[in-house]
């Protein structure tokens, strides 16, 4: 068996985490490490092609409050409430009889 010194043909280059710009590949191969470098506050950039994207952390969103029962108790008089229950049965499209 016969071993050749010959370099392989293909380097695998250490990817330094310095930077700030990594290509798709490389940000998905890498995304923990990247969303760690984000989650303390520096900025990664993502290049795919000619395309530029910013991995960045977002806010949490506040819940949106709960209306108590009753809220809206005052909005409409007991006359519209009857008009919008006899509009709406008569929006209903029946099965014409002949089908049932």
């Amino acid at each position: 068996m016969k071993i050749s010194n010959r370099p392989h043909r293909f380097k695998t280059g250490k990817t330094d985490f310095d930077e700030q710009c990594f290509t798709l590949s490389k940000a998905k191969t890498y995304l923990g490490r990247l969303l760690e470098k984000v989650k303390n506050g520096q900025a990664v950039y993502i290049v795919s092609h000619r395309h530029r994207f910013v991995l960045q952390e977002v806010p949490e969103i506040e819940p949106i409050p709960m209306r108590p029962p009753g809220y809206f108790a005052g909005c409409y008089t007991q006359a519209d409430i009857q008009e919008d229950n006899r509009l709406a049965k008569a929006s209903i499209i029946r099965v014409p009889k002949d089908l049932e």
